[in-house]
């Protein structure tokens, strides 16, 4: 698996390319349903590029890293030998036994086109139709990072649903916070000794074990002044709903 096309130029496809070609390997081709698109990302990893499914070259390896709601219409339009999908939540029965060996490189991380990700640090979960591929991609993924994993899809959903917690919403709160500080223009850096800790305590200990704050105590002062000083209702709702969870939890 030395030659390799990547369908898809998002963010994921973006570091994974990367890291791959840093690897050894050799992208042959970049697809995208925007052709400016996969211009872009062939240009940073020096290979051909196209918009069109009929026209992919011959390869080892194809990588489909697109939305999850397009992984079913690509997969209708092309008939591959051996072919990955990059999605956290997507069983591999979508690949309905239409090819030979399929499966699922799933990094579990999140990217950004512009900060490149150090793949050595990032879990990989991998699954395959038949043991002889899984072996292939284990050391593909292996070559990678220093953490790869043989999970079910059944296990890869939570992971991902367990991700989102602690990722999306997680960053969906910092900026919630961001706003808050902003609104009396306070810099958002003052909060990051506090996330920093926040996430090492959990290097060493459960989440569940480290849980403080307001909500932990049952201080319900605190509570409502804090309430009645949140303006935006969304977030005044939002409040209130993580105060409830967090204290029917520690009952």
């Amino acid at each position: 698996m030395k030659n390799l096309v990547l369908i898809g130029s998002g963010n994921l496809a973006t570091n994974l390319g990367l890291s791959l070609v840093s690897k050894g390997y050799t992208v042959l081709q970049v697809w995208s349903k925007q052709l400016k698109n996969a211009k872009k990302l062939a240009k940073k990893l020096n290979c051909d590029y196209t918009d069109s499914l009929n026209n992919l070259h011959d390869a080892d390896l194809y990588i489909l890293s697109v939305k999850d709601d397009s992984i079913n219409s690509v997969l209708s339009k092309i008939s591959l030998d051996s072919v990955v999908h990059t999605s956290g939540s997507v069983d591999i029965n979508i690949f309905n036994d239409k090819f030979d060996n399929y499966g699922v490189l799933y990094p579990l991380q999140t990217f950004n086109k512009n900060i490149l990700s150090d793949f050595s640090e990032i879990p990989i979960c991998i699954e395959s139709n038949n043991k002889k591929y899984e072996k292939k991609l284990f050391n593909l993924a292996n070559s990678l990072s220093k953490n790869t994993i043989k999970i079910s899809s059944e296990q890869r959903k939570i992971i991902h649903i367990a991700a989102v917690f602690a990722s999306n919403f997680t960053n969906h709160m910092f900026t919630i916070a961001d706003s808050l500080l902003a609104d009396k223009k306070i810099d958002f850096k003052l909060l990051m000794p506090l996330i920093n800790q926040t996430i090492a305590k959990l290097n060493t200990n459960l989440a569940k074990d480290v849980q403080t704050g307001p909500a932990k105590r049952k201080d319900n002062k605190i509570i409502k002044d804090h309430l009645k000083n949140i303006s935006n209702n969304s977030n005044k709702e939002l409040y209130r709903l993580i105060t409830n969870s967090i204290i029917e939890s520690n009952e």
